[in-house]
Formats: C-alpha cells, sequence, structure tokens
C-alpha cells in the first residue's frame, strides 16, 4: 500500500489517477445513460439501392453485412435460405456488403461481381452462386476468370459485366455499405440485423427462426 501511495503522489501517478477517474466517470455516465433511455442504438434503415428478396412489404426485416469469401458467411447461407422459405410471407431479406479485406483477398472483387450481376438484374443469382461455389474461388489467384463462367452460366451481358467489376460506381456502393456497417458497429461477418436492431447470431435453424417470430408480434 505505502508503494501505491507514493506512486500516487507523483506526477505520473497523479495523472494516472485522474485517467482513471475520468474513465470511471465514463463508464458511469454510460450505464445511467442506458438506464434512462438516453443512449440510441444504431439502427440500420433500408433504403431504394438495397438488394431485397422476400415478402418486399414483410413485417420484419433481416439486413446481413456479408462477405462472400467468409467461410462463416458460408456456413450460414443455408441458415438464411431455410428462414426466408419459412418466413415467406413477413420476412424480408436484405443484403449489404462488408468485405474483409485484409484478410479476404477476393472478398471485394466478388462483392463487384455481385453489383454487375445486379446491373443486369440477377445479383441474387449471382450471390447465390457465389456462395454455393466459395470453396473454388475462395483460394483462385484469378478469381476474376470464375466470376465471368458464373456470369455466362446466368446468361449475363459478360462485357458489360466485365466493365462493371471495373466501375468506380460499383466499388463506391460497396465501400458505402462497409463504412456504415463500421458505423453500426459491425466488427465481423456475418452481422445480422432484425427490424433495424443488431442481434446475436442464431445458433441452429430453430433459433433463427424464432427471432423472426418474435420481431413479427
Amino acid at each position: 500500500m505505502k508503494k501505491l501511495s507514493d506512486f500516487l503522489a507523483r506526477p505520473e501517478g497523479k495523472f494516472v489517477a485522474v485517467i482513471v477517474g475520468i474513465i470511471v466517470l465514463l463508464f458511469a455516465y454510460y450505464f445511467y445513460a442506458i438506464n434512462t433511455g438516453k443512449v440510441v442504438t444504431p439502427e440500420v434503415i433500408v433504403s431504394d439501392t438495397d438488394h431485397v428478396r422476400g415478402a418486399q412489404a414483410g413485417t420484419v426485416t433481416l439486413v446481413e453485412f456479408g462477405d462472400f469469401q467468409c467461410p462463416a458467411c458460408g456456413a450460414y447461407e443455408p441458415l438464411v435460405r431455410k428462414v426466408t422459405a419459412d418466413n415467406a410471407g413477413i420476412l424480408k431479406v436484405v443484403f449489404r456488403h462488408f468485405p474483409l479485406t485484409q484478410i479476404h483477398q477476393n472478398a471485394l472483387l466478388a462483392a463487384k461481381a455481385s453489383e454487375a450481376a445486379g446491373l443486369q438484374g440477377k445479383f441474387w443469382e449471382m450471390h447465390d452462386i457465389l456462395y454455393d461455389k466459395q470453396p473454388e474461388w475462395s483460394g483462385a489467384l484469378n478469381a476474376r476468370d470464375a466470376f465471368i463462367a458464373y456470369a455466362t452460366i446466368l446468361k449475363l451481358d459478360t462485357k458489360k459485366f466485365e466493365a462493371d467489376l471495373n466501375s468506380a460506381s460499383v466499388e463506391a456502393k460497396i465501400m458505402a455499405e462497409y463504412q456504415e456497417g463500421a458505423k453500426l458497429g459491425v466488427m465481423g461477418t456475418p452481422t445480422f440485423f432484425v427490424n433495424g436492431k443488431m442481434i446475436s447470431n442464431p445458433q441452429s435453424v430453430e433459433e433463427f427462426d424464432k427471432v423472426i417470430k418474435s420481431a413479427a408480434k
């Protein structure tokens, strides 16, 4: 105890004490604000630029921030498709881009491929192929060739598709969604929001379905 009191008596000790005091006060205010409703939790707002499927006028909106190269996103995709089918009358599904480019070398290009397909009305078709064939292109040195092949399968205009892969506006849309996700507190993928509120990732179809049904009440 004497060593601690001696340290606190020195200038550097007083500085540390002030910093600790400020941190304690900030935490105290934060918990007070939560309890009094003064902290507003960020919410997702669906816009006209979003890609939507399911019940267009659904009472429940599921927004996923995803990365096409992310293995966890690939593992969750069957769950998302199942709850979408099981809640066809009430669930609207939105996909937002959150490419983790630091660890996934092909994530941004894959996002561009989906948007390029979207410009020809086939975003969701490309979205599904990218997840279904994730192991095929994920580690490829030239994933662009695979994406062009998928565009051919979808009967897209491949010249336009290739041009849109290089489009600055396409990349700008993707990065805008990434930045929006970061502002909302998204730190990894997949991250889900139900009716604007971030949720913990469900661990099963049944748990996911329960969240959807609860939000519909």
